[in-house]
């Protein structure tokens, strides 16, 4: 124990310029470790989001599209569906910028984790920890199941993230300082934010208890009704505001854009109570295993303290602030891969910042606890890994296979594509072609066992719009395998006429009497198997 505090007491020693150009190199190579070395950075497509880029520059290249009117049809769109104007004219934009090449994309992503690290770790030490548990503050927040926002190029939660933990730093910076430059930053900061993504709104509450926990804890002494409200007349400005901010979205939502759209989220009184419990007994089986497994194990430790644990009670009820919301929004889907940002940050509040400081834990206890962290830290290093790892073996397999059907593809080659229920994979392939000067893509309906040429994400498909096609006028097959985890079913289609090229997860088929000589495709498999 002495060691750890002798080490500890090293690293506090480090000046400021030395700190900050550590954890910037410590923030820059956990990222950039990660999507380089496992290849998620030139990944490429994935059939997941990345449809609507093609579709865009599909769009711009063809049909002579600007960008600007791109951005204004979609923001129309926007409210009447869902509310996030900042995530689609920012992914406009960049499209006009990257093209269809996705390397850009994949660099922006990184960039946006890599800042949030480096504001998380200086949130960590404003909010008192050491710089050890700033580390660790910054790094249990990010790395997990919800790792997959540093790679996957659809999820808003990376800039969200970024911008909650720019705005946080901001907002603490002028609770000790009463500046109003870092009042009006972080205002700004967070207002973007809520622009991304709705379930981002929900963390004003929490913003606002936090200034009224700062003012309070800063005060001491016994709590009352008159120091609260001496506390809430002493930031009454920036409360106000942040108080504006949360309505006036909430009212945009509710009368323009209407909460109905929102499948499966928040509290429905017609859903069965069963629903809710089975989503959280899933979501606590699988991606928050490792939240349940060694969160036991840390309030388990805080129960030995039962009487002191009752007065932290300040603090717990700030940690539901943050996190009961986000429980709610996601009752029926539960919580999984990017829906865990923000929680897993107001989890690492809590069991990062806020516990290790407190003065009860010490001895064995405090090592055993300390101990757990770095566990828990180490579990989801491992599943961090395997997922970018399959990240990049899935997007490797899905740009070669779009790569090799238009490489086999001639003026009267038809292409069958058997994506669905997955309709964005079927949009991306079809504007795959498309910007490549092919308009050959058809669409297999396995219910109906239907060929058709109408393709929509919400899996609208009025009769007057079908035209059927005839199967054995397809001349190449595409497919998932039971390696994708999109995989779901084999579609009833006889290819015993058909010649099989393993792509990955995928598989293409190539008919016999096409002319189309089948390739050889080499793609690596899976690295990690730990």
């Amino acid at each position: 124990m002495n060691l750890v505090k002798r080490i500890d007491e090293k690293i506090e020693k480090i000046g400021k310029k030395q700190e900050f150009l550590l954890i910037v190199l410590l923030s820059v190579l956990m990222v950039f470790g990660i999507i380089v070395g496992m290849g998620t950075l030139t990944s490429g497509y994935h059939l997941v989001d990345d449809h609507e880029f093609l579709e865009w520059i599909y769009q711009m290249k063809y049909e002579g599209k600007s960008i600007w009117s791109l951005i204004l049809k979609q923001l129309r769109q926007d409210f009447t569906w869902r509310y996030e104007p900042a995530y689609y004219a920012t992914r406009i934009l960049s499209t006009g910028i990257f093209g269809v090449s996705l390397t850009g994309y994949s660099l922006v992503k990184a960039v946006e984790i890599t800042v949030s690290a480096i504001f998380l770790y200086y949130c960590g030490k404003h909010m008192g920890a050491s710089k050890i548990y700033a580390v660790l503050f910054a790094a249990l927040s990010l790395i997990g199941y919800q790792s997959a926002v540093w790679w996957k190029l659809g999820p808003q939660e990376s800039q969200c993230t970024m911008f909650f933990a720019i705005g946080f730093y901001c907002m603490l910076r002028y609770l000790e300082s009463c500046k109003n430059g870092w009042a009006i930053g972080s205002l700004i900061f967070f207002f973007i934010m809520c622009n991304f993504k709705e379930s981002f709104i929900l963390l004003i509450p929490f913003l606002m208890l936090y200034v009224l926990y700062y003012e309070l804890r800063k005060d001491g002494g016994k709590l009352t009704w008159k120091k609260i409200w001496e506390c809430i007349l002493s930031r009454f400005w920036y409360l106000l505001i942040l108080g504006i901010i949360f309505l006036a979205l909430v009212l945009v939502i509710v009368i323009f854009v209407g909460v109905n759209d929102y499948d499966k989220v928040g509290l429905d009184a017609s859903v069965p109570v069963s629903v809710y419990v089975e989503a959280f007994q899933n979501s606590f089986a699988n991606d928050l295993k490792w939240y349940k497994r060694f969160g036991i194990l840390f309030i388990l430790i805080l129960l030995t303290y039962w009487e002191e644990l009752k007065k932290l009670w300040k603090e717990m009820l700030l940690i539901a602030a943050f996190l009961l919301p986000q429980f709610v929004i996601f009752g029926q889907a539960g919580i999984g891969e990017r829906y865990i940002l923000p929680s897993s940050i107001g989890f690492a509040l809590f069991f990062v910042i806020i516990i290790p400081k407190w003065k009860p834990l010490s001895g064995k206890r405090r090592l055993v606890y300390a101990l757990g962290l770095l566990l828990l830290l180490a579990a989801h290093g491992r599943v961090a890994l395997r997922e970018a790892d399959y990240f990049r073996y899935r997007g490797q397999s899905v740009n070669t296979m779009l790569e090799t059907v238009k490489e086999l593809s001639g003026e009267d080659t038809k292409v069958l594509s058997c994506f669905r229920p997955n309709e964005e994979g079927n949009l991306t392939i079809n504007y795959w072609m498309l910007v490549h000067g092919y308009d050959n893509v058809y669409f297999w309906t396995e219910e109906e066992a239907l060929i058709n040429k109408v393709c929509d994400l919400n899996l609208h498909y009025p009769e007057a719009y079908y035209e059927p096609q005839s199967f054995e006028d397809m001349d190449i097959v595409v497919m998932y395998n039971q390696e994708d985890r999109h995989w779901c079913y084999t579609p009833t289609l006889d290819l015993s006429d058909f010649t099989e090229m393993k792509c990955g997860t995928l598989t293409i088929y190539v008919r016999n009497d096409s002319g189309i000589t089948p390739v050889d495709t080499d793609i690596e498999g899976l690295r990690i198997n730990f």
